[in-house]
């Protein structure tokens, strides 16, 4: 199984079960969905607040959703969460962007601002809707600010053309709370107000350069149960149409903090509060801040490095078991032939014959077959093998033929006599020829189709499962249709093609079917475009197909029919 295999059948699984989650959680969707097609909604949490995607009452869920369908289809909402991803988003393309927050607490530090405020600038667009800001950021955008605000729990938002009733609840009950507002203030750009509360400006626009900067002081007014109002819905909606449609919108998530900020029970970081009223809220803090957990945490790493130096200090190095040599004349032997039958290039085998030949009486018998007084070396060659003097003549002038006169059948002979020398000096026995022979060679079908069938047969298992579940007939067919598949695939996956042991062949049909046969009964063998067909007597007859199997296969087994198809001719 080749990498490629193994990174398509992961990837299908990792899709069957993405599949099968999609279906079994729609299913119960569908099941606890009321008449209408929607899913009744009942939350008595109160607690979580300003989260985007959160369906709570206090959630972001409907704001974020009213700001996607804001857009335009092309354009799209995206979140930055640290600095690294707000930068890259920013920078991967030079279409203005628009920056929007909805929160309790909100702050950045000061070459985070400088970037944002940059991009506005220069055409962007920023929304924040917040209780309170870090001074940097304040300092940024007010020469004066005078906050005020009204306790109430009901309030009424007006704009110049219509007014917006607000309430604030808490698990269902109507509380008073703060209605913040600008109160007197005096912006570096020119401002202008959007709507009041009380006549004090609670929403204001602030021209940068070339873009705006929108401001509300009552983020509460986008809570999921405010939006669920019809007065929530469009006010929402009109503080949404003051940002351009043709622009992305990035959430500035990195912006927010902890509802505690500011209080002074809390340690920050000097330099980080100086910076940007950020909160140190690492759970290094708390160790930092017992001095009992702080020696416990020095002990504890000490004692660890103390563990690494003795431990190294008192572990013995492995000693590598050296395994002895294998034998690679067979493994040899095999590499020459797929070269030749890649190549087929019968004279440059002829040549690697003649350096092997060549070589092996050197190392056998001390004598050099390229020396120039050739019939002293040969008569000593045929004195130390005991071979005879013609025969050896005429081996060592076969491998010297003009490559015109060389064809297949010329290096097969010359192998056999070169084979027969070797045997009767005693290089090659009897037994390496039996280990030939006895050898056995297994080619394997491609792993793709079967993938495909057990990759197939699962979805359309657990898809039949689905349909009986909700009561659909037709589910009926597909689980045991893909049961079958699956079955297939197996098949297919255990079983080889093709099995050769010596003149022993074992095929294997796509059902699993054995069939013997016997090389020795082969009468004819036809090379087809994309297979071959070989004769066993006059009715045996196997039909090979190469696309069936894996492409290295695929090479071995075509050089064995290639073989087998030369020694016919």
């Amino acid at each position: 199984m080749n990498n490629q295999t193994k990174i398509g059948l992961v990837g299908g699984i990792i899709l069957i079960m993405v599949l099968m989650v999609w279906l079994f959680s729609s299913g119960g969707d569908s099941a606890t969905a009321n008449k209408n097609g929607r899913k009744p909604y009942v939350s008595s949490n109160w607690s979580k607040k300003f989260e985007l995607y959160d369906k709570k009452p206090l959630g972001l869920f409907l704001f974020t959703s009213l700001a996607k369908a804001h857009i335009d289809s092309s354009k799209k909402v995206m979140i930055a969460k640290n600095w690294y991803i707000l930068d890259s988003l920013i920078n991967s393309s030079e279409e203005k962007k628009s920056f929007l927050f909805v929160g309790n607490n909100f702050g950045l530090l000061n070459d985070e601002v400088e970037l944002i405020l940059d991009e506005v600038e220069d055409g962007g667009e920023l929304f924040l809707a917040y209780n309170s800001l870090t001074e940097n950021i304040q300092n940024e955008l007010f020469i004066k600010l005078s906050s005020s605000f009204e306790y109430n729990s009901q309030i009424e938002i007006k704009t110049i053309k219509r007014s917006f009733p607000m309430i604030n609840l808490f698990q269902n009950d109507t509380i008073a709370t703060d209605w913040n507002t600008f109160g007197t203030s005096k912006t570096y750009g020119a401002k202008k107000s959007l709507s009041k509360i009380s006549g004090q400006d609670n929403f204001i626009r602030i021209n940068h350069g070339k873009g705006k900067i929108h401001l509300i002081s009552t983020p509460t007014v986008f809570y999921n149960y405010q939006v669920k109002r019809m007065y929530g819905y469009k006010y929402a909606e009109y503080a949404l149409n003051k940002l351009p449609k043709n622009q992305d919108i990035i959430l500035l998530e990195l912006g927010r903090l902890s509802d505690n900020f500011g209080n002074n029970d809390d340690n920050y970081d000097d330099e980080v509060e100086e910076e940007s009223g950020k909160r140190d809220d690492s759970y290094l803090t708390l160790l930092f801040q017992n001095p009992t957990l702080l020696k416990a945490m020095l002990l504890a790493i000490l004692g660890i490095m103390l563990f690494v130096i003795f431990r190294s200090k008192r572990k013995r190095p492995v000693v590598p078991y050296v395994k002895k040599k294998k034998d690679m004349t067979l493994a040899f032997a095999e590499t020459i032939t797929s070269i030749y039958y890649s190549k087929r290039n019968p004279h440059g085998l002829l040549q690697v014959q003649k350096k092997n030949f060549y070589a092996m009486v050197q190392k056998h018998f001390y004598l050099d077959l390229n020396r120039k007084d050739q019939d002293n070396v040969r008569n000593s060659l045929a004195e130390k093998s005991n071979y005879n003097r013609k025969d050896i003549e005429q081996l060592v002038d076969l491998y010297d033929a003009a490559e015109e006169n060389v064809n297949d059948q010329y290096v097969a002979n010359v192998l056999s006599q070169q084979q027969a020398f070797y045997k009767s000096v005693g290089i090659i026995s009897d037994k390496t020829k039996d280990r030939i022979k006895e050898r056995e060679t297994v080619y394997r079908r491609s792993m793709l189709i079967p993938s495909i069938f057990i990759l197939s047969g699962v979805f359309l298992f657990f898809f039949g499962l689905y349909y009986l579940v909700a009561s659909i007939g037709i589910g009926i067919i597909f689980w045991p249709v893909g049961v079958i598949l699956v079955i297939l695939g197996i098949i297919r996956l255990s079983q080889p093609f093709l099995i050769v042991n010596g003149d022993s062949w074992r095929y294997y049909s796509l059902y699993g079917k054995k069939k013997a046969y016997n090389s020795k009964d082969i009468t004819n063998i036809e090379l087809l475009t994309d297979g071959a067909k070989v004769n066993f007597g006059t009715q045996e007859r196997l039909i090979i197909n190469y696309k069936e199997l894996s492409r290295f296969d695929q090479k071995q087994l075509k050089q064995f029919i290639s073989k087998l198809h030369t020694q016919e001719l």
